[in-house]
């Protein structure tokens, strides 16, 4: 299923949150403790929710406390009448070294909105994502790249003083070693992945055999090593101007694209998760690009705190 999809046990989930953020009374809190043992949806939700709030409240802490306070005044008398779940599992990745405090590594970062492009010493091509960060060896012997949160694209190239030298970029539990290509890596939350447009990377897990992954392919890389052939995503690798070209495509992948770069959480309604776009959006730029999707379909955007907006029908 979908990330991106709303599900009511979602909108409960972040419907309680504002109210405890907002200071809930006992019952209240009685009241929340039995939705949340009443299916194991809701604790997954919750813990989406609190996942939402912990990546937005470091970067706007006084507008999104203000937020809550307001929206949990205001919805108090609702959430009384909501009646899931299991304990809340925890997916540990592995960490990698810190490389930055060597003296032949430097980084490269980038902020939120905002891509990066640059040209490394063995000629290759690295662009990153917003809010991603690398760290890079090259010399001496190095020729490396780290993923340490974010996407990367890289282009790889063959300058003399590297012949011989097999470059690698390392996500937790595997180096990827691409052979003559241009591929895309991501971190995600249960790992990362690879999507491989030009040529071959060579997948060398931890604690399994290497796989070869060619054009037109795409593996889920888990943070133990394991690896899972997934369907290649067009969209993958698809931003280095920023834009989001998409030609009859679903809503619901449209607003997957739009909230990996949306601060907070950034959703869709089932039911108008099918509809087909055609358009030409500013992929770092979510809110303009929802007004831009609410001229052309027959939506609305929903923004009940500043960390949750929702698409819903019009």
């Amino acid at each position: 299923m979908s990330t991106a999809l709303a599900s009511p046990a979602l909108e409960q989930a972040a419907e309680w949150f504002a109210l405890r953020e907002h200071g809930w009374n006992a019952d209240e809190q009685q009241r929340w403790r039995a939705w949340l043992h009443a299916d194991a949806s809701h604790a997954h939700a919750w813990h989406r929710v609190e996942s939402v709030w912990q990546s937005f409240a470091p970067l706007s802490a006084p507008a999104a406390a203000k937020a809550l306070g307001t929206a949990g005044h205001r919805r108090r008398q609702a959430l009384r009448g909501l009646g899931g779940a299991l304990g809340i599992g925890a997916v540990s990745l592995l960490g990698l070294h810190a490389l930055h405090l060597q003296r032949s590594v430097h980084t490269q970062r980038t902020g939120a909105g905002r891509t990066g492009h640059w040209t490394l010493a063995d000629g290759s091509q690295l662009w990153l994502n917003a809010g991603s960060e690398v760290a890079i060896r090259m010399g001496d012997g190095q020729r490396a790249v780290h993923l340490l949160r974010g996407e990367l694209l890289l282009l790889t190239g063959h300058a003399a003083a590297f012949d011989g030298l097999p470059l690698t970029v390392h996500v937790p539990g595997a180096r990827l070693q691409p052979i003559g290509t241009r591929f895309a890596v991501g971190r995600e939350a249960q790992g990362s992945r690879l999507d491989v447009f030009e040529g071959v990377v060579r997948c060398l897990p931890q604690f399994s055999a290497a796989r070869d992954v060619s054009a037109g392919s795409a593996v889920q890389i888990g943070p133990m090593g394991g690896l899972a052939t997934v369907e290649p995503d067009p969209l993958r690798g698809d931003w280095q101007d920023g834009r989001l070209q998409v030609q009859d495509t679903r809503l619901v992948r449209v607003v997957e694209e739009l909230a990996r770069h949306h601060r907070g959480y950034l959703g869709c309604d089932p039911a108008v998760a099918a509809l087909k776009v055609t358009a030409v959006l500013p992929r770092l730029h979510s809110a303009q690009a929802l007004q831009l999707l609410t001229r052309a379909l027959p939506i609305r955007i929903e923004q009940r705190w500043p960390w949750w907006t929702v698409v819903h029908p019009r």
